[in-house]
């Protein structure tokens, strides 16, 4: 029974390393790719997209799309 729990567990482990090294292969883009700013808060005439690149705390904030 425990090396069953092992195994599940290391599986686990290498499905959650694999998914964190390949996430800025499955997004991409940027905040400045996408034509923004990263800012504490967007103004109201901005668009809010998420974090996307932007530091901890900062938002990816567009004017407009082209």
């Amino acid at each position: 029974m425990f090396s069953y729990r092992l195994a599940v567990l290391s599986i686990l482990v290498v499905i959650l390393l694999n998914v964190v090294e390949n996430e800025a292969v499955s997004f991409p883009w940027t905040c400045p790719s996408v034509s923004g700013i990263c800012r504490k808060v967007c103004l109201p005439t901005e668009l809010f997209l998420g974090p996307l690149g932007c530091g901890k705390g900062f938002l990816c904030c567009v004017s407009h799309f082209l």
